[in-house]
């Protein structure tokens, strides 16, 4: 299935990669929002990631279909080692919050030639017929990162110690880099900087990708159902759940990261059962995924207004986002799939990108509207708001299948 120990060393890589990013995120989340108390400046401070993200996202297709893909991979980790010990600094200043803003806009600049350049990837290590396997084992491995990131985080995580969570995750990423050292990706037809000036070769790019997308629309219609899905049910996972359980809740660490936990766990699952059903499924399976995901997110309003227990509520809460998760991935795998599998290989590093610009532009804007919205809710409109959500997910679930019934009609 795989070209020698090439596949293994990804994995490696990936692994490790994603443990040293989950430890940071979970550290910094949790850290800003012990400091500040505020789901506004959590929010903000959440949000500033996807800013980074999407500052960097335009060029990251151009690179990854122009450049060495290993070398990108470890110029990656090495800059994200090297800002893991910026926040090991910052959280010695007088100011941690305002340096970890900046340091996590830089660290989303860094993040946002992951996926370009790790999807593109895939088809140069695996034949076609292997290609949705692959990128099950892909996102399981991402998942485990995902799930062992927490628990960790929150043993080692302590108001006063926080900067042994930074130190590790550095570590973390020495580890990816060794991976990455051994690794040897095949380089077919890789396009290389000539003929005219840095931005004349960005615009000259564009140009073929706009060519490309009107001719191959699925591709943005696609990027339209991303969209709608990170700015409602992501942005509120990333947003309400983590200041419900904090703040309203009153979780301790030990907790919160055991939720976490508990949400890759679900995700985990998801990709586990993305690989195990994968030749059963189609793309109009999206939308009956989604009817069952906006079911399921209305349950929310159990533990949010009808459950008075709060250690119960707070469970009930996070099972109901766990098996959400897992749903959820099982639609972001079938979407990746189905562009890698329609796309020429020369393009593919700049329509994941273009895929990540449009669905990632949707996280700052659903953060910043939870964040400044949930601290003032109360008890009613917050079950209102959860309502209001599961109905918009069923829309769009709606969308899905009229979007790839004429697809499938055309071909």
């Amino acid at each position: 299935m795989f070209k020698g120990k090439n596949f293994y060393l990804l994995i490696g890589s990936q692994l490790f990669s994603v443990l040293g990013t989950t430890v940071i995120q979970f550290t910094i989340a949790l850290y800003v929002l012990d400091v500040t108390k505020s789901a506004f400046t959590f929010s903000v401070i959440t949000a500033l990631s996807i800013v980074g993200r999407l500052i960097s996202l335009p060029f990251c297709g151009i690179l990854a279909d122009r450049l060495p893909k290993r070398n990108l991979m470890l110029t990656m980790d090495c800059l994200y080692a090297i800002l893991a010990l910026g926040l090991l600094g910052a959280s010695f200043s007088s100011q941690p919050v305002v340096l970890i803003g900046l340091l996590t806009i830089l660290i989303g600049m860094v993040s946002a030639f992951e996926t370009p350049v790790v999807q593109s990837t895939i088809p140069l290590i695996c034949r076609d017929e292997d290609i949705p396997r692959a990128n099950g084992i892909i996102s399981s491995v991402g998942m485990l990162g995902n799930i062992i990131g927490p628990v960790f985080a929150g043993i080692v995580y302590h108001f006063d110690s926080v900067y042994w969570a930074f130190l590790i995750s550095c570590c973390l990423f020495l580890f990816a880099i060794f991976c990455e050292i051994l690794l040897k990706i095949p380089i077919i037809n890789t396009k290389q900087f000539i003929n005219g000036s840095f931005w004349q070769v960005i615009i000259a790019d564009f140009s073929e990708l706009y060519e490309y997308l009107k001719k191959h629309l699925i591709i943005v219609k696609i990027c339209i159902i991303a969209f709608l899905i990170n700015f409602l049910l992501a942005a509120f996972v990333q947003v309400v759940i983590p200041y419900v359980s904090r703040i309203q809740f009153g979780v301790n660490d030990e907790l919160y990261g055991l939720m976490n936990t508990c949400f890759a766990i679900g995700s985990l699952l998801g990709t586990i059962a993305y690989g195990l059903f994968a030749k059963k499924l189609c793309e109009a399976s999206i939308g009956r995924i989604l009817v069952l995901t906006s079911l399921i997110f209305s349950l929310l309003i159990l533990p949010f207004g009808m459950i008075q227990n709060l250690n119960i509520a707070f469970w009930l809460m996070t099972a109901i986002i766990s098996v959400m998760m897992s749903l959820v991935t099982m639609i972001s795998v079938q979407l990746i799939v189905y562009i890698q599998l329609i796309s020429e290989q020369l393009f593919l590093g700049r329509i994941m990108s273009f895929v990540m610009i449009v669905s990632t532009s949707a996280m700052p804007l659903g953060q910043v509207l939870f964040g400044s919205l949930i601290g003032y809710l109360s008890q009613i409109q917050l079950i209102v708001l959860v309502l209001l959500v599961a109905i918009i997910t069923l829309m769009i679930s709606l969308f899905s299948m009229k979007v790839f019934s004429s697809i499938n009609k055309i071909n």
